[in-house]
């Protein structure tokens, strides 16, 4: 949700106030609360802004008053990191990385394109790795990658050329959108 621009903290904001929405915490929001948190060092925000933190910083800092960025710090460490949900009698498994029993995995894990299904009965769907290395050539458009009992739907919309997009997923029948 953040990080690499501008905007992403007003878009969390949006999310807090919002009932029908859930942030799943990612690798970026874990990466702004190990730099900004109660435990929160020079070197972890270092690391952060090497890893397109540095404008999420600065909308913080200058578009947010300090109780505000209090109540967004304390939101993103009460987000989860995995939701499961049943839509049409089918389990869904949403994560940012991969499922697991480790939470550093849930934030960081990465599917192959060989991997054997993840779950049993359930549908992992996961962000983080970019569906090209899933699919294939990384000069193709981004696109929404299908695998054994696992969707990737990071399409690399923290790019900027034409081939990367925002996908989503409609989880009632699979359609695919991207804008």
């Amino acid at each position: 949700m953040i990080d690499y621009r501008i905007g992403g903290v007003a878009i969390l904001s949006q999310i807090m106030q919002a009932t029908n929405m859930t942030l799943i915490r990612g690798d970026h929001e874990q990466m702004c609360l190990d730099a900004l948190g109660p435990d929160g060092s020079l070197r972890r925000r270092s690391i952060w802004y090497h890893y397109g933190g540095h404008p999420t910083f600065l909308e913080l800092r200058h578009s947010f008053t300090e109780p505000e960025q209090a109540d967004i710090l304390q939101y993103l460490a009460g987000s989860p990191d995995h939701v499961e949900v049943e839509v049409n009698h089918r389990c869904f498994y949403l994560v940012h990385g991969l499922p697991s029993n480790d939470t550093r995995t849930r934030l960081w894990g990465h599917p192959s394109s060989s991997m054997a299904a993840p779950l049993s009965g359930c549908t992992a769907v996961v962000g983080h790795t970019p569906t090209p290395i899933l699919n294939g050539p990384l000069d193709d458009p981004y696109v929404i990658w299908h695998g054994n009992g696992i969707i990737g739907i990071d399409c690399g919309c923290e790019g900027s050329d034409d081939l990367r997009k925002l996908a989503c997923l409609r989880l009632e029948d699979l359609a695919e959108f991207y804008a």
